[in-house]
């Protein structure tokens, strides 16, 4: 489609490239990506990034990323190349180191000649970055109102899950794009750490692993930890999953969820602490866990993406609590929801609504369990 006058105007003298009709060219020669986003928003982007490859098999996708989300796709083979940004500058930087970082990302994609971008980000400052870049072709998330800097929007608030959110930018542009799954790549090493891991606590073939992820976790748009489940709820389902039958515990985490891990630890000491590993190591580690349940963080997208069994305990926007649980690659699906204000979220969801759930996915969990050790992960 052809860009508006006033789009024209802003980019000068646009290039031939631009007449590409997207939707039915596979050849594209160079493609950028703008997310810089927390890690569980990258896992979430990977359906987009997977079907975008597929679209494109031989073009150069470049992903700009934000430094701290890096390891949430390092190792992703659908891109040819990073260029990384200095995401704790721009969110929580000054008004002089944000715009420094700014003008050096622009600086740094205007000596670049990328024929189409994809803005993932919803924040003004992205869209007018990729636009200042000279890129003939935007897509992105928009509103009426806000929509100069793009040549193509979507609405970036819907009902829907947001990895479909994201395959709709790939939609407006006529790219086939069906939800399958989410991903989380590992590299060789990273593969290879859950053999050790599983020496070095004795774990042993055919022993039930569950793993628990107690903190909210945080980001680099906001130094603000959100309310987390009280602990004392999961040392009650710690002390539920062990009456119940032989498991062993595992806790995971980063520096942020330190307090709460040691409380827990602290009254059921046989859990395993495993909040010192890196999203890599824990990925790996959880391929050989029958059950997850933990809040909405970065490590239960990526335990929806290694594909295990899992029960989150969602804090939405709209102060809802509600509980979600998967057999399958799919976060989406709300079981139970309860009326609460956000300030009341820690105690709104019980430890009996979270055991109901578990006993539901009672089965499914031991097929798991029997499948894991007929693959010798363990």
């Amino acid at each position: 489609m052809p860009l508006a006058e006033a789009q024209q105007f802003v980019l000068g003298k646009v290039h031939s490239r631009v007449k590409f009709l997207v939707g039915n060219k596979t050849d594209i020669p160079k493609i950028l990506l703008i997310k810089l986003g927390a890690v569980g928003e990258l896992v979430m982007a990977s359906p987009f990034l997977d079907q975008l490859r597929k679209h494109f098999p031989h073009s150069e996708i470049v992903l700009v990323v934000g430094r701290s989300s890096f390891p949430a796709v390092e190792h992703n083979p659908n891109i040819s190349r990073f260029i990384l940004a200095d995401d704790v500058g721009l969110y929580r930087g000054g008004g002089v180191g944000r715009s420094l970082e700014f003008f050096r990302l622009l600086c740094k994609l205007r000596r670049e000649d990328f024929d189409l971008s994809f803005v993932l980000e919803r924040g003004m400052a992205f869209r007018l970055l990729s636009c200042l870049a000279g890129l003939p072709v935007r897509v992105g998330f928009g509103s009426v109102r806000e929509d100069f800097f793009l040549t193509h929007s979507v609405p970036g608030h819907q009902t829907q899950s947001e990895s479909e959110t994201y395959l709709d930018l790939l939609r407006k542009m006529d790219i086939p794009a069906v939800f399958e799954k989410t991903f989380y790549y590992l590299s060789d090493e990273e593969k290879e750490f859950q053999n050790l891991f599983l020496e070095r606590h004795s774990i042993v073939n055919g022993e039930q692993v569950i793993a628990l992820a107690p903190g909210a976790g945080g980001n680099t748009r906001s130094k603000t930890i959100s309310g987390h489940w009280p602990a004392q709820n999961y040392i009650e389902l710690i002390n539920r999953f062990q009456s119940d039958g032989p498991c062993r515990i595992l806790l995971v985490g980063g520096p942020d969820d330190r307090e709460i891990t040691d409380t827990i630890i602290g009254s059921c000491p046989d859990c395993l602490d495993a909040t010192d590993l890196s999203f890599g190591e824990m990925a790996s580690v959880l391929r050989g866990c029958s059950l997850f349940i933990g809040e909405d963080s970065a490590r239960n997208q990526i335990a929806v993406a290694i594909g295990i069994a899992s029960i989150g305990i969602f804090n939405p926007a709209d102060s809802r609590p509600s509980i979600s649980f998967s057999t399958i690659n799919d976060a989406s699906a709300a079981a139970l929801k309860a009326n609460s204000s956000r300030i009341e979220f820690p105690g709104a969801v019980s430890v009996d609504e979270i055991w109901q759930l578990v006993e539901t996915m009672d089965d499914y969990c031991q097929k798991e369990i029997r499948r894991k050790n007929h693959k010798e992960l363990f």
